[in-house]
């Protein structure tokens, strides 16, 4: 298993996540999370509030990691009548969602070749997407859909109502990076 997932940036950002978009959700929502890896963001927001939402379906282009994601969650998807989450091999750009009640979460825009999966959500439906300031296509980041400022991130995913948009520095020594951070609807 690549652990990169469980990096210091990666909870760093998803706790900002989870901090700053349960106050702003509806009751009961379902939540996609679009190119999830291991799913540890639905692992994050079923430990902090585990009776807060309807379902949770987590969608992510590689195989193994449905695999891990699965583990991960093991306790809301071991039980085929109770499971709150579903980890799907797929390709988000390829889902047509129609649930404009639903909450649409993207933590890594930028290793996802083009933004149809955006275009994809429905009008009015909540939305939450992180992006980073690190644009090198190589290893070991692999960015393909860089975002270096956010004012070049918030003109890639205009939203027709913000409810919170920042930036937040993740800083390691004489290194670091800048996360961007918009919630609203679209």
């Amino acid at each position: 298993m690549n652990f990169d997932s469980f990096s210091h940036g990666q909870v760093e950002s998803k706790i900002w996540l989870c901090e700053t978009l349960e106050p702003l959700l509806p009751s009961q929502p379902h939540v996609y999370i679009l190119g999830g890896w291991h799913n540890l963001l639905g692992f994050m927001l079923l430990s902090r509030q585990p009776r807060a939402y309807a379902h949770i379906t987590s969608i992510d282009c590689d195989p193994e990691a449905k695999t891990y994601a699965d583990k991960i969650n093991d306790c809301w998807c071991y039980d085929p009548k109770t499971a709150i989450v579903t980890n799907i091999t797929g390709d988000a750009n390829t889902y047509e969602f129609n649930d404009s009640t639903a909450v649409y979460i993207n933590c890594s825009p930028e290793h996802i070749n083009n933004n149809l999966w955006f275009e994809h959500i429905p009008p009015g439906a909540m939305v939450c997407i992180q992006s980073i300031s690190i644009t090198e296509s190589g290893a070991p980041w692999h960015i393909s859909n860089p975002n270096a400022t956010m004012d070049e991130f918030l003109a890639k995913y205009p939203l027709d109502h913000y409810l919170f948009q920042d930036t937040k520095r993740i800083q390691y020594n004489h290194w670091g990076y800048d996360r961007y951070m918009i919630i609203g609807h679209k």
